[in-house]
Protein backbone atom coordinates (compact mmCIF):
# COMPACT_ATOMS: atom_id res chain seq x y z
CA UNK A 1 0.00 0.00 0.00
CA UNK A 2 0.99 3.62 -0.43
CA UNK A 3 2.77 5.51 2.32
CA UNK A 4 1.06 8.41 4.06
CA UNK A 5 3.06 10.97 2.09
CA UNK A 6 2.13 9.24 -1.17
CA UNK A 7 -1.54 9.22 -0.20
CA UNK A 8 -1.49 12.91 0.64
CA UNK A 9 0.22 13.74 -2.65
CA UNK A 10 -2.78 12.24 -4.49
CA UNK A 11 -5.29 14.64 -2.94
CA UNK A 12 -6.02 17.89 -4.78
CA UNK A 13 -8.30 20.83 -4.01
CA UNK A 14 -10.09 22.10 -7.10
CA UNK A 15 -10.97 25.68 -7.96
CA UNK A 16 -14.54 25.06 -6.79
CA UNK A 17 -13.22 24.07 -3.36
CA UNK A 18 -14.01 20.37 -3.71
CA UNK A 19 -11.35 17.77 -2.94
CA UNK A 20 -10.55 15.00 -5.42
CA UNK A 21 -7.85 12.33 -5.54
CA UNK A 22 -5.70 11.22 -8.44
CA UNK A 23 -4.57 7.61 -8.18
CA UNK A 24 -2.82 5.72 -10.97
CA UNK A 25 -5.08 6.32 -14.01
CA UNK A 26 -8.14 7.09 -11.92
CA UNK A 27 -9.76 10.25 -10.59
CA UNK A 28 -11.84 9.92 -7.42
CA UNK A 29 -14.66 12.31 -6.53
CA UNK A 30 -17.22 12.47 -3.73
CA UNK A 31 -20.98 12.35 -4.03
CA UNK A 32 -23.38 12.13 -1.11
CA UNK A 33 -26.85 10.69 -0.57
CA UNK A 34 -28.87 11.94 2.42
CA UNK A 35 -30.41 9.67 5.03
CA UNK A 36 -33.65 10.97 6.53
CA UNK A 37 -35.47 10.69 9.83
CA UNK A 38 -39.18 9.94 10.07
CA UNK A 39 -40.05 13.62 9.66
CA UNK A 40 -37.94 13.67 6.46
CA UNK A 41 -35.27 15.88 7.94
CA UNK A 42 -31.69 14.94 7.11
CA UNK A 43 -29.90 13.00 9.85
CA UNK A 44 -26.77 12.19 7.86
CA UNK A 45 -25.13 11.74 4.49
CA UNK A 46 -23.70 8.59 2.95
CA UNK A 47 -20.50 9.32 1.05
CA UNK A 48 -20.02 7.48 -2.24
CA UNK A 49 -17.01 7.55 -4.51
CA UNK A 50 -17.24 8.24 -8.23
CA UNK A 51 -14.35 6.81 -10.22
CA UNK A 52 -13.33 7.91 -13.71
CA UNK A 53 -10.48 6.55 -15.81
CA UNK A 54 -7.86 8.38 -17.86
CA UNK A 55 -10.33 8.78 -20.74
CA UNK A 56 -12.90 10.36 -18.47
CA UNK A 57 -15.18 7.33 -18.59
CA UNK A 58 -16.97 6.37 -15.39
CA UNK A 59 -16.03 3.12 -13.66
CA UNK A 60 -18.79 1.59 -11.58
CA UNK A 61 -17.60 1.41 -7.95
CA UNK A 62 -19.24 -1.97 -7.34
CA UNK A 63 -17.44 -3.45 -10.34
CA UNK A 64 -14.14 -1.87 -9.30
CA UNK A 65 -14.30 -3.07 -5.69
CA UNK A 66 -15.75 -6.51 -6.42
CA UNK A 67 -13.78 -7.42 -9.52
CA UNK A 68 -11.18 -10.15 -9.06
CA UNK A 69 -9.13 -8.34 -11.70
CA UNK A 70 -8.61 -5.34 -9.40
CA UNK A 71 -5.38 -5.76 -7.42
CA UNK A 72 -5.89 -5.73 -3.65
CA UNK A 73 -3.42 -2.86 -3.34
CA UNK A 74 -5.56 -0.73 -5.67
CA UNK A 75 -8.72 -1.62 -3.73
CA UNK A 76 -7.20 -0.53 -0.44
CA UNK A 77 -5.56 2.63 -1.77
CA UNK A 78 -8.71 3.82 -3.53
CA UNK A 79 -10.76 3.08 -0.42
CA UNK A 80 -8.35 4.95 1.86
CA UNK A 81 -8.16 7.97 -0.46
CA UNK A 82 -11.94 8.05 -0.88
CA UNK A 83 -12.43 8.14 2.87
CA UNK A 84 -10.11 11.13 3.23
CA UNK A 85 -11.66 13.24 0.47
CA UNK A 86 -15.17 12.41 1.68
CA UNK A 87 -14.34 13.75 5.14
CA UNK A 88 -12.78 16.91 3.74
CA UNK A 89 -15.69 17.61 1.39
CA UNK A 90 -18.35 16.85 4.00
CA UNK A 91 -16.73 19.07 6.61
CA UNK A 92 -16.96 22.22 4.50
CA UNK A 93 -20.65 21.77 3.71
CA UNK A 94 -23.70 23.07 5.57
CA UNK A 95 -24.31 19.46 6.67
CA UNK A 96 -21.12 19.26 8.72
CA UNK A 97 -22.99 18.83 12.01
CA UNK A 98 -24.82 15.73 10.73
CA UNK A 99 -23.59 12.14 10.63
CA UNK A 100 -21.26 11.00 7.87
CA UNK A 101 -21.63 7.40 6.67
CA UNK A 102 -18.41 6.00 5.18
CA UNK A 103 -18.36 2.69 3.32
CA UNK A 104 -15.73 0.24 4.55
CA UNK A 105 -14.64 -2.88 2.70
CA UNK A 106 -14.77 -5.71 5.26
CA UNK A 107 -11.37 -6.91 4.08
CA UNK A 108 -10.01 -3.44 4.90
CA UNK A 109 -11.57 -3.06 8.34
CA UNK A 110 -8.78 -4.89 10.14
CA UNK A 111 -6.16 -2.92 8.22
CA UNK A 112 -7.93 0.30 9.13
CA UNK A 113 -7.50 -0.57 12.79
CA UNK A 114 -3.98 -2.02 12.66
CA UNK A 115 -2.38 0.46 10.24
CA UNK A 116 -1.29 2.87 12.94
CA UNK A 117 0.03 5.54 10.58
CA UNK A 118 -3.12 5.65 8.46
CA UNK A 119 -5.30 5.48 11.56
CA UNK A 120 -3.45 8.48 12.91
CA UNK A 121 -3.90 10.33 9.59
CA UNK A 122 -7.62 9.53 9.58
CA UNK A 123 -8.10 10.90 13.09
CA UNK A 124 -5.99 13.96 12.25
CA UNK A 125 -8.13 14.61 9.15
CA UNK A 126 -11.31 14.32 11.21
CA UNK A 127 -9.90 16.66 13.87
CA UNK A 128 -8.62 19.24 11.38
CA UNK A 129 -12.01 19.11 9.64
CA UNK A 130 -13.65 20.08 12.97
CA UNK A 131 -15.59 16.82 13.10
CA UNK A 132 -15.80 14.20 15.85
CA UNK A 133 -15.33 10.45 15.64
CA UNK A 134 -18.87 10.04 17.00
CA UNK A 135 -20.24 11.68 13.84
CA UNK A 136 -18.63 9.06 11.63
CA UNK A 137 -20.55 5.88 10.84
CA UNK A 138 -18.31 3.11 9.51
CA UNK A 139 -20.60 1.19 7.17
CA UNK A 140 -19.44 -2.41 6.60
CA UNK A 141 -20.29 -3.49 3.07
CA UNK A 142 -22.00 -6.77 2.29
CA UNK A 143 -18.86 -8.45 0.92
CA UNK A 144 -17.39 -11.68 2.22
CA UNK A 145 -14.20 -12.01 4.23
CA UNK A 146 -12.18 -15.09 5.04
CA UNK A 147 -12.22 -14.44 8.77
CA UNK A 148 -15.43 -13.07 10.27
CA UNK A 149 -13.91 -13.20 13.75
CA UNK A 150 -11.18 -10.76 12.72
CA UNK A 151 -13.83 -8.50 11.22
CA UNK A 152 -15.84 -8.44 14.44
CA UNK A 153 -12.69 -7.71 16.45
CA UNK A 154 -11.78 -4.84 14.12
CA UNK A 155 -15.33 -3.53 14.41
CA UNK A 156 -15.05 -3.52 18.19
CA UNK A 157 -11.80 -1.57 17.98
CA UNK A 158 -13.46 1.04 15.76
CA UNK A 159 -16.32 1.27 18.24
CA UNK A 160 -13.90 1.79 21.12
CA UNK A 161 -12.37 4.68 19.19
CA UNK A 162 -15.75 6.37 19.15
CA UNK A 163 -16.91 5.52 15.64
CA UNK A 164 -20.45 4.29 15.01
CA UNK A 165 -20.90 0.98 13.18
CA UNK A 166 -23.44 0.06 10.53
CA UNK A 167 -24.13 -3.10 8.53
CA UNK A 168 -24.90 -2.25 4.91
CA UNK A 169 -27.43 -4.06 2.72
CA UNK A 170 -28.61 -6.42 5.43
CA UNK A 171 -30.31 -9.45 3.91
CA UNK A 172 -27.99 -10.01 0.94
CA UNK A 173 -24.61 -11.63 0.41
CA UNK A 174 -22.48 -11.57 3.59
CA UNK A 175 -24.66 -9.07 5.47
CA UNK A 176 -26.25 -11.90 7.41
CA UNK A 177 -27.79 -12.42 10.82
CA UNK A 178 -24.51 -14.01 11.92
CA UNK A 179 -22.49 -10.95 10.94
CA UNK A 180 -24.95 -8.61 12.62
CA UNK A 181 -24.84 -10.58 15.88
CA UNK A 182 -21.05 -10.72 15.71
CA UNK A 183 -20.56 -6.99 15.05
CA UNK A 184 -23.47 -5.67 17.17
CA UNK A 185 -23.82 -2.55 14.99
CA UNK A 186 -25.33 0.75 16.04
CA UNK A 187 -27.28 0.81 12.78
CA UNK A 188 -28.62 -1.87 10.41
CA UNK A 189 -29.33 -0.74 6.86
CA UNK A 190 -31.93 -3.04 5.31
CA UNK A 191 -31.39 -3.94 1.67
CA UNK A 192 -33.95 -2.79 -0.89
CA UNK A 193 -34.72 -6.42 -1.76
CA UNK A 194 -36.41 -6.82 1.65
CA UNK A 195 -38.56 -3.79 0.92
CA UNK A 196 -39.61 -5.21 -2.45
CA UNK A 197 -40.47 -8.57 -0.91
CA UNK A 198 -42.59 -6.84 1.72
CA UNK A 199 -44.32 -4.73 -0.91
CA UNK A 200 -45.18 -7.94 -2.80
CA UNK A 201 -46.72 -9.61 0.24
CA UNK A 202 -43.72 -11.50 1.66
CA UNK A 203 -43.59 -9.85 5.09
CA UNK A 204 -41.41 -12.28 7.03
CA UNK A 205 -37.89 -11.26 5.98
CA UNK A 206 -38.31 -7.59 6.78
CA UNK A 207 -40.23 -8.22 10.00
CA UNK A 208 -37.52 -10.64 11.13
CA UNK A 209 -34.88 -8.02 10.34
CA UNK A 210 -36.71 -5.43 12.42
CA UNK A 211 -37.02 -7.90 15.30
CA UNK A 212 -33.28 -8.57 15.13
CA UNK A 213 -32.52 -4.84 15.24
CA UNK A 214 -34.83 -4.39 18.22
CA UNK A 215 -33.17 -7.28 20.09
CA UNK A 216 -29.74 -5.69 19.56
CA UNK A 217 -30.94 -2.12 20.21
CA UNK A 218 -29.74 -1.15 16.72
CA UNK A 219 -31.21 1.76 14.79
CA UNK A 220 -32.70 0.92 11.39
CA UNK A 221 -32.45 2.36 7.89
CA UNK A 222 -34.57 1.16 4.98
CA UNK A 223 -32.72 1.58 1.69
CA UNK A 224 -33.95 1.94 -1.86
CA UNK A 225 -37.19 3.88 -1.44
CA UNK A 226 -38.27 4.92 -4.92
CA UNK A 227 -42.04 5.50 -4.66
CA UNK A 228 -44.44 7.28 -2.34
CA UNK A 229 -46.19 3.96 -1.74
CA UNK A 230 -42.96 2.39 -0.50
CA UNK A 231 -42.30 5.33 1.79
CA UNK A 232 -45.78 5.08 3.32
CA UNK A 233 -45.38 1.33 3.85
CA UNK A 234 -42.01 1.69 5.54
CA UNK A 235 -43.19 4.55 7.76
CA UNK A 236 -45.96 2.30 9.06
CA UNK A 237 -43.28 -0.20 10.13
CA UNK A 238 -41.55 2.45 12.21
CA UNK A 239 -38.08 2.61 10.70
CA UNK A 240 -35.70 5.09 12.30
CA UNK A 241 -34.27 6.31 8.98
CA UNK A 242 -35.04 6.28 5.26
CA UNK A 243 -32.92 6.46 2.11
CA UNK A 244 -33.63 6.21 -1.60
CA UNK A 245 -33.96 7.95 -4.94
CA UNK A 246 -37.47 9.20 -4.11
CA UNK A 247 -35.96 11.33 -1.37
CA UNK A 248 -32.63 12.25 -2.97
CA UNK A 249 -30.17 10.91 -5.52
CA UNK A 250 -26.41 10.83 -4.87
CA UNK A 251 -24.86 14.10 -5.97
CA UNK A 252 -22.17 16.58 -5.06
CA UNK A 253 -22.67 18.74 -2.01
CA UNK A 254 -22.60 21.93 -4.07
CA UNK A 255 -25.65 20.60 -5.93
CA UNK A 256 -27.50 20.38 -2.60
CA UNK A 257 -26.40 23.89 -1.80
CA UNK A 258 -27.77 25.15 -5.14
CA UNK A 259 -31.02 23.28 -4.61
CA UNK A 260 -31.37 24.89 -1.19
CA UNK A 261 -31.04 28.42 -2.58
CA UNK A 262 -32.87 27.91 -5.88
Amino acid sequence: MMSISQLLSCIRKQADGQYIAKYANFTLRSVFQPIYKNDISIVGLEALVRISNANGNMVRPDQFFQSKATPTQDLLNVERLSRLIHIKNFSQSRFHTKQLFLNVLPVAAEILVKDITYNRLLKQTIYESHLMNEQIVMELLELKVEDELSLSQAARELSLEGFKLAIDDYGVNASTTERVRSVCPDIIKMDRSLLLRYENGDFKALNDALSLAKALCSKTVIEGIETEHQLRLMKKLGFDMYQGYLLAIPQTLDAYEEAKTA
